[in-house]
């Protein structure tokens, strides 16, 4: 049943944080090697070599004005798109050179808890990923790497050779680095109706295609221009709750990563950079805030508009994840 609309509100501008547990995501590019159905990309334009360096270089000026000790401790996150598959070689300098800067400033000794974050679709050969790894193992070591891999069971891949090659992608870093990589799942109705129907369990999943890795699944965000209708994409809320209780029973670590980064999503990673006008030369000059949806907020319950995702119903899907790390009546 579909309960009553709930109204919504866009909160103030919300500047950096004077706490620390925060960390920066700057979406660097929005270039893709892949064109999965569920593509979150609002620019789908293609990105010049030019302007991508000039992206990276406004990103180097930026991350030095930071307190990343003080106000971003958990460190920075760089997203696409698709960052690793780069075969312009000015281009790669460019990236190499702020995953310098990355080392020298953010992910310093005396900031324990910062991270290089990012996430990846595998989809190519991993040379010059495995470049910026190497590049941060040597200057700072593999703990403060926090690698991601998305993954999915029908919407990203076109062909079973773009799934193996992802699967290889991600099995070799994780060999190469004897480290456990997230892997990264949006949580649909269809894996909830895959596991109902007995064609799913996540442990038989984990240790089939990834040994080493931990499975963490996202909700569905928001889709700017979706390539066609996905009627299994968005889950419903009976079976969301219903999904969360096996997951809680069958893998609980598999369970807390999923309830721990859908609370994370609403407030953990401030917004750098959204303006991409390098035409204006204070642009780097821009200040962290909590964006791209993070911001407006419903009235009822205080949380994002993203936790509004049911297919099938407008309640806060925060809220009853809340409410099921307790005792949760359906």
């Amino acid at each position: 049943m579909i309960t009553k609309e709930i109204n919504f509100v866009e909160s103030p501008e919300v500047h950096a944080p004077k706490t620390s547990k925060h960390m920066v995501q700057y979406g660097v590019w929005s270039d893709c090697c892949n064109s999965c159905d569920f593509c979150l990309r609002k620019n789908k334009e293609t990105t010049t070599n030019e302007m991508k360096i000039l992206y990276l270089e406004t990103i180097r000026k930026n991350i030095a004005l930071l307190d990343w000790k003080n106000q971003f401790s958990y460190g920075i996150s760089l997203l696409g798109g698709e960052l690793y598959y780069i075969r312009n070689k000015a281009v790669q300098n460019a990236f190499l050179r702020l995953i310098d800067d990355i080392c020298e400033i953010v992910l310093t000794p005396d900031n324990p808890n910062a991270k290089y974050s990012t996430v990846s679709n595998g989809m190519y050969k991993p040379d010059f990923l495995f470049r910026v790894i190497d590049r941060i193992v040597e200057k700072c070591g593999i703990s403060r790497v926090d690698m991601n891999f998305s993954y999915d069971l029908k919407y990203r891949y076109h062909s079973e050779k773009s799934r193996i090659r992802a699967e290889e992608t991600i099995n070799a870093f994780m060999d190469r680095y004897d480290y456990n990589c997230g892997i990264q799942m949006i949580l649909t109705q269809n894996v909830i109706n895959l596991w109902k129907d007995g064609k799913f369990d996540v442990v038989d999943f984990i240790e089939k295609k990834f040994p080493k890795g931990i499975l963490t699944f996202l909700y569905p965000h928001p889709i700017a221009k979706p390539k066609k209708v996905l009627p299994d994409f968005n889950f419903k809320r009976r079976d969301l709750l219903e999904f969360l209780s096996y997951l809680r029973d069958r893998n609980f670590d598999c369970y807390m990563s999923f309830v721990q980064s859908t609370k994370n999503s609403g407030t953990f990673k401030y917004t750098g950079l959204r303006d991409k006008e390098m035409d204006n030369p204070n642009a780097y000059r821009e200040t962290p805030i909590l964006s791209d949806g993070k911001e407006s907020i419903q009235t009822k319950c205080g949380h994002s508009t993203l936790y509004n995702c049911y297919a099938d119903s407008n309640r806060c899907m925060l809220c009853d994840i809340i409410a099921h790390e307790g005792a949760l009546t359906l």
